[in-house]
């Protein structure tokens, strides 16, 4: 019969239930042990369930899967549970099996649907797993069913990255086909490509190579797969990249801002760093010098060569190949050592305009009030540094402080035009030398002159405009034009060339740095302003009369602020004995939910809570309000204090700016200095050009184009010369200003020892009310623990809920089945009865027909009898015994009817009474009930019939 509905419900809070039992220690040492029967037998015990986690958190599922064991997998899965179950390290059944390369187990799993991009802990999915493994015939299984192939873990590891890391081609090669993506990066920036470079995996760079890889990127700091390549060692792979980069024009190393052409072209590699349209900062003097010294060497194993032809030679190429590639090396560590320190540097200017901030004037009951909102929001590094610099900065006047930051600005600029006047005697020495090797130059000239017979004229040495110096640079190449025609050779054409661009390049320079100049007269300009401004605010400072008045505003801010902390301090004690009140009730309802009654109430209890938890929630909003008029209400007070933070931070951004000028000034100094080597770097060159050629042409136009330069540079210096005065009379005119503000301010300052009174009361105020918010505040936090985790009991209370109530209603639909069943039945009973009333009534007919034949065979046999006794009398002996053996045979068929038909009777009663019985237990087939209902048509259509 059908089980009540109290029975099922205890059966399924037994099944719910998580207390690990004797059989699940029986089961989990089953599928160690890999006993199919005996894990089966143990599954079918209430409350064993395969995903329950024991105190290591191994489950018996996921141990099977570890293990590889298949048949028991394949019974757990039977028995329905949830294929997506993680243990304690977030491992799904499907990560073991992959980890452990057991195909089977993954196959199995797949069938059952097993989620494919479950990830773990670490963010890893299977496929990184069987990426690492190198087992390719789980990466097939995966990848047919549609596993995300460019997911990243934590650390950005894609499959193909850790399959590289591990070595494993043919997993690469498959992830490739099946579009992977072959230029993603990890967290550092790393491509596979310089990952396999890194490893010294010939094999690997060749296939991604031919994949297309891209050997352009670079990681966080600026490396591409060819430094990766150089740091492993293997020439191989260097060769392999650097034919890839010869054979694509397109490549061209991303560090290397110096070269703008071909990387085969020779005029790259001779080239000056201010040759390019981003000047490249070099660390030190060494590594330009070694550029410089590469170039050199470079140049000279091109002008041993005697022509075109020998240039087109196998080892002069092989050579041309291995400079660019050293080249290419040095300018990227170069570059690498240049962007670390730009980093630095703006980390110190950073770390700087922090500490320059945090000197703001002295607002202490805003800051620690943004303290205590702060604290429960992010981190209090920053107002730590605020006070303890605030006190520190406060400690002195500010006119004191002014006083020094002018000092300063005095001795910066006198280091400046020192410097300024050690460049100008360089570079008048320079000039001098100039004029020296000009005058030889000339004399040789006129010697060339007079043999050739051609007229070569100097031209004159002075200042000219930019117009004709176009000219004279378009003459300059034509009579470049005229020489190779006469059979100059390429190399010292080259080198000409090259040299006038680097003139064109120093020109624009200092064209540049001239408008850099009229830049910082313009900030001047803003600096003045600024100074006039701070002279306005100046006279707008605190007095005696207001400081008292802001006194007595935080003695009345401090009085509403005590008394919004007894009244939440009264909240919270209120909310704690309610919230404890309400743990104990959920302790005594949670052990009291076993019954229908019990889980009525627990559902009304819930429904309590909730309410109770939205009336504390909402509390604690209107504590938070308050809080929030507390804090617009201190902040409405401090709004008296905004005058003297402007004025401070005006001054700070004097100072800024001051600081901005001076780094443009040296930077100037810098640039000038870097244009002198140059200057000396193009003599050099001119000199060797002297001994190595044999035309005059040549550096009549080199000369020409050096006295066009020096004249440049002799207009730009005496215009800042002009700038320097100009900026030295705005200095003064400053700190006339200055003077002017100090005495104002010291006529309007407190007094030191009112201050820091003030200061010293303000601060004992501030700590004690800082501290009580933090009590507070800790309080909070522990409301807000015990709070979270009534909201988790009462999330698993739910949770039980409603799988309760999932079960109920699976038992009640089972329920309606068997009743439909049972309904069904008891009309088949019903038929049945019928039957068994019409087969009653045919046996009792049956019956009065055997005794109505009984006594006409009895009547017969009388009958016989008589006619026996007649037949004696009256026939003959042999009649009589013919009659009598026909009678007597009609007897025995007669009987042998009988018999049959009463076993046919008691076989038929039988049946129908077997069927009976199983129709009262309720198991009555189809087939029975098709048979019965037969039996009552041939029972109805025989009565018909009679």
């Amino acid at each position: 019969m059908v089980p009540d509905l109290p029975v099922i419900i205890g059966i399924c809070m037994g099944c719910q239930t998580n207390e690990w039992s004797k059989y699940d220690d029986r089961l989990l040492q089953a599928v160690d042990h890999g006993e199919v029967d005996k894990v089966s037998s143990l599954l079918g015990k209430k409350g064993v369930v395969a995903t329950k986690m024991d105190s290591e958190g191994k489950t018996a599922f996921h141990l099977a899967a570890a293990k590889g064991n298949v048949d028991c997998l394949r019974v757990i899965l039977t028995h329905g549970i949830d294929v997506s179950a993680q243990d304690l390290s977030g491992h799904s059944a499907l990560h073991l099996a992959v980890r452990n390369n057991h195909i089977e187990c993954v196959k199995r799993l797949l069938q059952s649907k097993c989620p494919v991009d479950s990830t773990d802990n670490a963010g890893k999915s299977p496929m990184h797993y069987a990426a690492a493994n190198g087992c390719v015939a789980s990466v097939q299984i995966l990848c047919d069913q549609k596993c995300p192939i460019n997911i990243k873990d934590l650390e950005e590891n894609t499959p193909l990255l850790v399959a590289v890391l591990h070595g494993h081609i043919e997993v690469c090669k498959y992830l490739l086909d099946h579009r992977a993506d072959i230029n993603a990066k990890d967290a550092n920036g790393r491509t596979p490509l310089m990952l396999a470079c890194e490893s010294t995996n010939f094999n690997m760079v060749d296939m991604l190579v031919r994949h297309g890889a891209d050997l352009r990127l670079t990681d966080s700091l600026g490396h591409d797969a060819l430094h990766f390549s150089k740091l492993s060692g293997n020439s191989q792979i260097i060769n392999l990249l650097v034919s890839k980069m010869s054979q694509e024009p397109g490549i061209v190393s991303p560090t290397k801002p110096i070269q703008q052409s071909d990387v085969s072209s020779p005029r790259s590699s001779i080239s000056t760093p201010m040759s390019a349209k981003g000047q490249v900062f070099f660390p030190d003097q060494g590594g330009k010098d070694e550029i410089t010294s590469s170039h050199r060497e470079y140049r000279d194993r091109l002008s041993d060569s005697t022509g075109a032809d020998s240039l087109l030679d196998e080892s002069s190429e092989a050579e041309h190949q291995e400079a660019i590639a050293l080249l290419q090396a040095k300018i990227v560590s170069l570059t690498s050592q240049n962007k670390e320190l730009q980093e630095k540097l703006q980390a110190k200017m950073n770390n700087e305009t922090v500490m320059d901030i945090s000197c703001d004037s002295y607002h202490s009951t805003q800051a620690d009030l943004n303290l205590s909102n702060v604290s429960t929001q992010e981190s209090t590094s920053p107002t730590v540094i605020s006070e303890n610099t605030d006190i520190s900065f406060e400690s002195q006047p500010e006119a004191s402080i002014s006083e020094h930051k002018l000092r300063q600005l005095e001795k910066t600029i006198d280091d400046m035009q020192l410097k300024l006047n050690e460049s100008e005697a360089e570079r008048e020495k320079l000039e001098a030398q100039i004029q020296s090797m000009l005058s030889r130059l000339q004399q040789s000239i006129n010697v060339a002159s007079l043999e050739d017979g051609s007229d070569l004229e100097v031209q004159p040495y002075g200042e000219e405009e930019d117009e004709r110096q176009d000219k004279k640079q378009k003459a300059n190449l034509q009579r470049m034009s005229h020489v190779e025609q006469e059979g100059m050779s390429e190399e010292s054409h080259q080198e000409t060339l090259l040299m006038l661009e680097e003139l064109d390049t120093l020109r624009r320079n200092y064209k540049n740095i001239l408008s850099e100049s009229d830049r910082k007269d313009n900030e001047m300009k803003e600096l003045q302003y600024q100074v006039d401004i701070m002279t306005a605010t100046m006279a707008n400072m605190l007095t005696l009369e207001k400081l008292k008045e802001v006194e007595k505003s935080y003695i009345s801010l401090i009085e509403q602020i005590n008394q919004e902390k007894t009244q939440l301090r009264d909240t919270y004690e209120e909310e704690l004995e309610d919230m404890k009140k309400l743990q104990k009730e959920l302790e005594s309802r949670m052990e009291k939910a076993s019954s229908d009654e019990d889980k009525e109430a627990m559902v009304k209890t819930i429904e309590e809570l909730n309410k109770q938890v939205s009336e504390l929630s909402l509390a604690y909003r209107e504590a938070q309000a308050e809080l929030g008029k507390a804090r617009e209400n201190a902040q409405e007070v401090s709004c008296d204090f905004i005058r003297k933070e402007e004025h401070v931070k005006l001054l700070q951004e004097v100072i800024e700016v001051k600081q901005q000028v001076e780094n443009d000034f040296t930077g100037m100094v810098s640039q000038h200095a870097q244009a002198l080597e140059e200057i000396g770097e193009l003599k050099q060159l001119l000199q060797e050009e002297k001994r190595n050629s044999p035309e005059v042409a040549e550096y009549m136009q080199v000369i020409a184009t050096l006295r066009d330069t020096t004249c440049s540079l002799e207009a730009e210096r005496n215009e800042l010369r002009v700038c320097l005065s100009s900026q030295e009379s705005k200095l003064r005119a400053l700190k006339e200003d200055v003077l002017h503000e100090k005495t104002v301010v010291q006529e309007t300052m407190v007094t030191r020892k009112v201050f820091e009174e003030l200061q010293a009361s303000l601060e004992e105020e501030i700590g004690t009310l800082s501290s009580e918010i933090r009590n507070l505040l800790k309080e909070k936090e522990k409301l807000s623990n015990e709070r979270a985790q009534v909201k988790l009991e009462l999330t698993q209370v739910k949770g039980d809920r409603d799988l309760i109530l999932s079960q109920l209603n699976t038992r009640e639909l089972e329920i309606n089945d068997y009743r439909i069943r049972y309904d069904k039945a008891q009309e088949d009973l019903l038929e049945l009865k019928r039957f068994s009333e019409n087969t009653s009534k045919i046996e009792e007919d049956k019956d009065k027909k055997i005794n109505e034949l009984s006594k006409e065979v009895s009547k017969l046999k009388e009958a016989l009898n008589s006619l026996s006794q007649l037949s004696l009398s009256t026939s003959t002996p042999k009649r009589q015994s013919q009659q009598l053996e026909a009678l007597q045979q009609q007897v025995k068929q007669l009987q042998s009817q009988l018999i049959e038909t009463k076993k046919q009777h008691q076989e038929i009663v039988s049946v129908y009474r077997m069927h009976l019985l199983y129709a009262v237990q309720g198991q009555m087939d189809e087939d029975v009930q098709k048979v019965l209902k037969q039996i009552l048509m041939m029972c109805k259509s025989q009565p018909q019939k009679m």
